[in-house]
């Protein structure tokens, strides 16, 4: 087991180095959960043999309820994905607005939707749909001196 944790630990290392270079925390966490994920399904597999190992509802699957995902795979609990739709749509408002009129980071946009809608938009939430108005040409981005993308008409 002892060696077992070693190599693990090597591994991960060597896999930091990749996950780190995406710039999307969501991203990152993303490429981690679906290793994780292929790892418990090969055989021998067992998450006891972790030297973190504490049983309980977090231990495994099968002290979860019943329930499938929608890969229908039973005894895991069903995911759902949260909803990026109302950032995408208060986003829109600020497209047509003259908001971008001035150079915006993604952290203007947060203050300016927490501001005018009373929510809190995680970044991340904005990152996607920023891409790709820029990419179509809708809004041009550019980085600024800190390294950060500005986002404007």
């Amino acid at each position: 087991m002892h060696k077992q944790f070693h190599e693990l630990k090597r591994q991960l290392a060597e896999l930091s180095e990749t996950v780190n270079k995406f710039e999307s925390e969501a991203v990152q966490l993303r490429i981690v959960e679906l290793l994780f994920d292929q790892a418990r399904d090969e055989p021998g597999f067992s998450e006891k043999q972790s030297p973190d190992y504490r049983p309980g509802p977090t231990s495994g699957y099968a002290d979860w309820p019943a329930a499938t995902s929608s890969g229908g795979r039973p005894g895991r609990p069903r995911k759902t994905a949260p909803s990026a739709s109302g950032a995408v749509a208060a986003l829109a408002k600020l497209i047509d607005s003259d908001f971008f009129q001035e150079r915006r980071t993604i952290g203007d946009i947060v203050k300016k939707c927490e501001q005018d809608a009373g929510v809190r938009y995680k970044s991340n939430a904005f990152s996607g749909p920023l891409s790709r108005y820029a990419a179509s040409g809708i809004l041009k981005r550019d980085k600024n001196a800190d390294g950060k993308f500005e986002y404007y008409k």
